[in-house]
């Protein structure tokens, strides 16, 4: 079964960008961008990819970039067992979801499109 990871802003998810679902298989990266956010890449083709941005507390000082355990729990989705109905809430802020211990995500931000570097 094909699996899929759900994004959502915490603005209804009625408009564009403001949630997201992502093939699992297309993930390619997770990156740190600066001390409070981490970003998700998601390639489309191969020149163009999807970026999720989440944004999280700065730990970096006491216990390490919060971008390990976000690719902890994006690994651990992506292969998640047979008990999933194929989409996993990965941050729902509308529903307050979050998968594993993602509950330190305060803010998530979709940028579709963005060329490969």
């Amino acid at each position: 079964m094909k699996r899929y990871l759900y994004f959502a802003d915490g603005n209804g998810a009625n408009a564009t960008n403001e949630s997201y679902t992502a093939n699992a298989d297309n993930v390619s990266s997770v990156q740190p961008i600066s001390v409070t956010t981490t970003a998700i890449y998601v390639s489309q083709t191969e020149d163009i990819e999807d970026k999720i941005i989440l944004t999280h507390d700065d730990t970096s000082a006491t216990s390490g970039h919060r971008s390990r355990e976000i690719a902890i729990a994006v690994a651990e989705a992506c292969n998640a067992g047979p008990h999933t109905n194929g989409v996993v809430d990965m941050v729902d802020l509308d529903n307050l979801n979050y998968f594993g211990n993602l509950t330190f995500v305060t803010g998530v931000e979709v940028q579709r499109g963005s060329t490969v570097q």
